[in-house]
């Protein structure tokens, strides 16, 4: 979808960033005349943080509109799954399993983050992110009608936490150490949303493999016998012809005798128009509300940062009184 502005096709996802970057360049050219005089920067504070709860709300809105994708979206059996965005659950399969790097314990998809807790000043302490990963190695999920690769490359994962340490790793005088770590074990129930592609193109696999056959005739002498119908050594145009017609019924036989499993050529990961891409060990209800209640906190705090913010920057413009502003100065006191 997209906005029309005198013949110019802007794209609905551009509009809030256009919107945003206004904002924010009226706002920064009046507070450069006003901080000159007053030498006063703390309107850059507010518009900091009016900015970063501006994509509070936005963010706040792309995970309603990834609860009602999900509610609006039926769930596939993995057998009968169509291409593009689908949902699927089932149980990861115990096949390629690999150790947690906190735990060491064995599983199919792992995420970790370690933090540090360090002094914030008049606020105590905080914890500080100084590592975090996440597997990247494909995994699968089977329900009663078969079986998908899982690419968990670009998803976010909505897991429950599987371990938790906190420590001090140089002794009493050094800084706690928290570790977190979630999983995914065999045998664990699995909810997946997210783009459905093929791993391979079967024709193009096909035609391929009759292309080796026929060069293999040319490389055997025992081959050509078997297409050399006139019996004088070559294999002439009409020969040819009957040859790649006879291969490439054997090529159909083949596969036709395989086992049936085409979700095997199947993989769920991140799509390249529609990015959702969710893993979780809950079920869609649970999933369903703790996106709800997601969108509700960012939307509602983002919404209440704004106005606040934005009532401080107009009063520090002198257009409203001065207790309006927000009290920086004594909080970073």
């Amino acid at each position: 979808m997209a906005l029309s502005i005198g013949g110019v096709s802007i794209p609905k996802r551009w509009i809030w960033s256009i919107f945003v970057a206004l904002a924010f360049g009226i706002t920064a050219s009046k507070g450069l005349v006003a901080t000159s005089a007053a030498g006063d920067l703390e309107w850059i504070l507010d518009l900091t943080a009016a900015v970063a709860a501006a994509w509070a709300i936005r963010w706040g809105f792309r995970q309603l509109r990834e609860k009602n994708m999900i509610e609006n979206i039926p769930k596939s059996s993995i057998r009968s799954v169509a291409m593009g965005l689908a949902e699927i659950t089932g149980q990861a399969v115990n096949e390629g399993t690999l150790p947690a790097p906190l735990s060491g314990t064995m599983c199919v998809y792992y995420r970790y983050l370690v933090e540090e807790e360090r002094s914030s000043g008049r606020r105590g302490s905080e914890w500080v992110t100084i590592d975090q990963g996440e597997s990247s190695s494909p995994f699968r999920v089977e329900d009663p009608t078969g079986r998908i690769l899982i690419n968990p490359l670009g998803g976010e994962a909505m897991l429950g936490r599987d371990y938790r340490d906190i420590a001090r790793d140089g002794g009493w005088l050094s800084r706690r150490t928290r570790r977190t770590e979630w999983r995914i074990h065999p045998g664990d129930f699995v909810y997946v949303i997210g783009n459905v592609a093929k791993l391979h193109d079967i024709v193009a696999d096909e035609r391929l493999e009759l292309q080796q056959r026929l060069q293999q005739i040319k490389k055997d002498p025992g081959t050509v016998k078997r297409f050399d119908l006139d019996g004088d050594g070559t294999i002439n145009t009409q020969e040819w012809a009957g040859a790649v017609a006879v291969i490439k019924d054997e090529i159909f036989r083949d596969r036709v005798s395989r086992p049936a499993e085409p979700q095997d050529n199947l993989c769920i990961g991140k799509g390249d128009v529609e990015d959702t891409f969710l893993i979780s060990d809950r079920d869609e209800r649970s999933v369903v509300r703790s996106l709800g209640w997601r969108a509700f906190g960012a939307v509602a705090a983002g919404g209440a940062g704004v106005v606040v913010m934005a009532a401080s920057i107009v009063g520090r413009f002198g257009v409203l009184p001065v207790r309006w502003t927000f009290p920086w100065e004594s909080l970073l006191r």
